[in-house]
């Protein structure tokens, strides 16, 4: 219920002006209450209800100590009863319409998923790939590689599996010949494998022990057998070196006893490897060559003893 407020002290004794709307006189206190209240909204009820009666302070000495003459109020007007009001029935609330939205599936029922997988098992097993003579063939490739790789053992299972799989006859006698063939070249690769370590030692005590025809030798008798490969001809330059080497110390003892011929023939035998190791010693031969032959010229000449 909301109240107005007067512009004038509602106080008979005070009533004087009210500089603004306020609630209570700030002269004699009174509260300015209006008579007629008014009312924001009807109630519902049909009996009306009586406002209640306007209270009215009781008179109090004005402050000041000659009072002006108040002016009397407006007499304040009956109060109207409101008429009744029949309640507004509010219409019935409708659910919130959306997008039309199909109704949901009913679930897949157990039976149905295990008659799917019956299906499907049935399906596959009509066309399952059976074992092709393709497939088999492969099978023997990879063996026949494991063969040719010296693992014999893999291969022979794999020959085994085949056997039990009662795989083709001809792909069967295939393998069988393809991994005879390995295991004799496996065999002699075995061999030579122990071959090479042989020669490498027996090179080694030639070599230090100052022989190295002897060296020369066994490494000639092992490629004859063997065949040559990186590390023989590694080997090869090793030996080359030391006999280049010792034709060059011939050749210095030759040139101590001034002797040419052999001097020569020692420095042709060690050119012969064509070893660029021994090229500088070589040239420092062939100068000392070079000289001794230009003093046996000189000393031949007729007249150079007078």
């Amino acid at each position: 219920m909301l109240e107005t407020v007067n512009d004038v002290c509602i106080n008979a004794a005070c009533g004087r002006t009210l500089p603004l709307r306020v609630a209570h006189c700030p002269f004699c206190g009174a509260r300015q209450i209006a008579q007629a209240p008014v009312l924001e909204k009807a109630v519902a009820p049909p009996v009306p209800r009586m406002p209640p009666p306007v209270p009215v302070a009781p008179p109090t000495p004005a402050p000041a100590p000659m009072p002006q003459p108040a002016p009397q109020s407006a007499p304040a007007p009956k109060p109207v009863p409101p008429a009744p009001v029949a309640p507004a029935k509010a219409p019935p609330a409708k659910p919130a319409v959306k997008g039309s939205v199909p109704p949901p599936r009913p679930p897949v029922r157990l039976r149905t998923w295990l008659a799917a997988a019956v299906v499907l098992t049935g399906i596959w097993f009509f066309n399952k790939p059976a074992d092709k003579p393709a497939s088999v063939a492969e099978q023997v490739e990879a063996a026949t590689a494991l063969a040719a790789q010296c693992d014999l053992d893999g291969a022979r299972s794999a020959l085994a599996v085949l056997k039990s799989a009662k795989a083709p006859a001809a792909q069967i006698k295939r393998l069988q010949a393809n991994i005879s063939k390995s295991a004799a070249a496996c065999d002699r690769q075995q061999q030579r494998a122990q071959a090479w370590t042989a020669l490498q030692d027996s090179v080694s005590q030639a070599l230090d022990g100052g022989k190295p025809d002897l060296a020369a030798t066994r490494l000639a008798a092992y490629v004859k057998r063997w065949g040559d490969d990186p590390d023989t001809l590694e080997l090869d330059a090793k030996v080359k070196v030391a006999l280049a080497s010792a034709q060059l110390d011939l050749a210095d003892a030759c040139l101590a006893r001034s002797d040419r011929v052999c001097l020569e023939n020692s420095l042709i035998a060690a050119e012969r490897y064509k070893r660029p190791e021994l090229a500088a010693r070589t040239q420092t031969l062939r100068t000392a060559l070079s000289q001794l032959l230009e003093r046996s010229l000189l000393d031949a000449a007729p007249g150079a003893g007078q």
